[in-house]
C-alpha cells in the first residue's frame, strides 16, 4: 500500500488518451493482423503532469500481478473436433454455436484454445502443443464472407504464429462507436502463452473488440482488434492509467467539465466513475479493469431529462488540442 498523499510522477510521454480507442475501420497492404484481427497502436500525447493521488487503498501491486480469473472459453463441442484437418472450403458451422453474439464470441474462443503456431525456432513445449494448427479452419468459418474476403485463410493463419495457448478472460457487450451507434460491439480480454527462443512459455495479454454482423438468426464475427497489455508503463508513468486521475485531468482540466467530486462505484473489474458539470447534468464513465491494473475507459453516459442514462462520446482529446491553439 502507499501512504495518503504520496505523489506519482508522471513523464506522460507514454501517456495514454486513447484508452477510448479509435479504431481505423479502413484495410491495407501494410497492416499488421494479430489473431485473427488488427493489430493497432495507442495515440500518445506529450502532457507533463504531477498527480497527488489520495486513495488509501491505492497500490501499485495491481499493474503487476497476472490474471486469476476463471477462463471463459471452456466449452467442449464434439462436432467441432470432427472437422480439425478439413480445408477451410469444407467447414460448416452448426447454427446452434451463433445463436447469439456472446455464443459465436465464447465458441469462437473454445475453438482457439488448444490451437497452436509455433515457429520453428521457439522452444516452448514439447512435442506437439494442443492440437496443432487443427482448429484454424474451423475458427476461420466463424468470420462472415466479407471478413474472409478481406482477409484469406493463409493470412488469418499467420496472424496466430508464435500464439500456443489461447484463455478469454472478459467479455462484455459494449456501445457501438461514435460513427455506428447501432454495431454489435463486444469487449474482450484474452490471455496468450507465446512461445519464446529460451525453453519456456511467456503470458501475454490483450485488448480489444469484437465487431458481429447478425446474419438471419444467427451470428458471425465481422471485425477484430487487438490492442498490447504494457505491464511497465502504468507503475512509473500512471495518471492516465487511474480512472479517478483520468477523470480529473481529460474531464477537468481539459474539458473543464466536472463541477463536482468523482464518486467511483466498483463491481468486480468494472468501475463507474459519477460527476456532474457545472449545470447540474449528471454524468457517469464506464471502465474496465485489465489484468494488467489499467483502467480502461469503455464508453461515456449522460442522464437525460428523464432520468434514463443515455451513450455519449466525449473526445478530451479535442479539448487539448483546441487548449493548444488558444495557446
Amino acid at each position: 500500500m502507499l501512504k495518503n498523499k504520496k505523489r506519482l510522477i508522471c513523464t506522460a510521454i507514454l501517456g495514454v488518451i486513447c484508452i477510448s480507442l479509435y479504431f481505423d475501420k479502413k484495410q491495407s497492404s501494410t497492416e499488421i493482423v494479430i489473431m485473427g484481427g488488427k493489430h493497432i497502436k495507442e495515440f500518445c500525447v506529450e502532457n507533463d503532469k504531477e498527480v497527488d493521488n489520495q486513495e488509501e487503498y491505492y497500490s501499485l501491486e495491481r499493474f503487476f500481478r497476472p490474471s486469476s480469473s476463471k477462463i471463459i472459453n471452456d466449452r467442449i463441442e464434439k462436432s467441432l473436433y470432427e472437422m480439425y484437418g478439413n480445408k477451410p472450403n469444407e467447414v460448416k458451422i452448426d447454427d446452434n454455436m451463433l445463436k447469439t453474439p456472446e455464443d459465436t464470441i465464447i465458441n469462437y474462443f473454445s475453438v482457439l484454445r488448444e490451437a497452436a503456431n509455433p515457429l520453428y525456432n521457439t522452444n516452448t513445449g514439447c512435442g506437439t502443443i494442443g492440437d496443432a494448427k487443427g482448429p484454424y479452419p474451423v475458427a476461420y468459418n466463424f468470420l462472415t464472407d466479407g471478413y474472409r474476403k478481406k482477409m484469406d485463410y493463409n493470412k488469418y493463419v499467420k496472424s496466430f504464429e508464435n500464439k500456443l495457448h489461447i484463455n478469454l478472460v472478459k467479455l462484455n457487450k459494449a456501445p457501438g462507436d461514435k460513427n455506428n451507434p447501432n454495431d454489435i460491439k463486444y469487449f474482450v480480454e484474452i490471455e496468450v502463452i507465446e512461445g519464446s527462443k529460451e525453453n519456456k512459455g511467456l503470458f501475454a495479454y490483450y485488448y480489444g473488440y469484437i465487431h458481429l454482423e447478425k446474419l438471419g438468426d444467427t451470428y458471425k464475427i465481422k471485425d477484430m482488434v487487438y490492442n498490447d497489455e504494457n505491464y511497465l508503463c502504468a507503475p512509473y508513468h500512471g495518471w492516465s492509467y487511474d480512472a479517478k486521475s483520468f477523470l480529473e485531468i481529460e474531464y477537468g482540466e481539459w474539458c473543464s467539465l466536472i463541477d463536482s467530486d468523482i464518486k467511483i462505484e466498483e463491481d468486480g473489474y468494472e468501475k463507474k466513475a459519477y460527476f456532474k458539470d457545472k449545470n447540474n447534468n449528471e454524468y457517469y464513465v464506464l471502465f474496465y479493469q485489465l489484468t494488467n491494473g489499467v483502467d480502461l475507459k469503455i464508453a461515456d453516459y449522460k442522464k437525460d431529462k428523464n432520468g434514463v442514462w443515455k451513450v455519449i462520446y466525449i473526445e478530451p482529446e479535442k479539448c487539448l488540442d483546441k487548449n493548444k491553439v488558444k495557446n
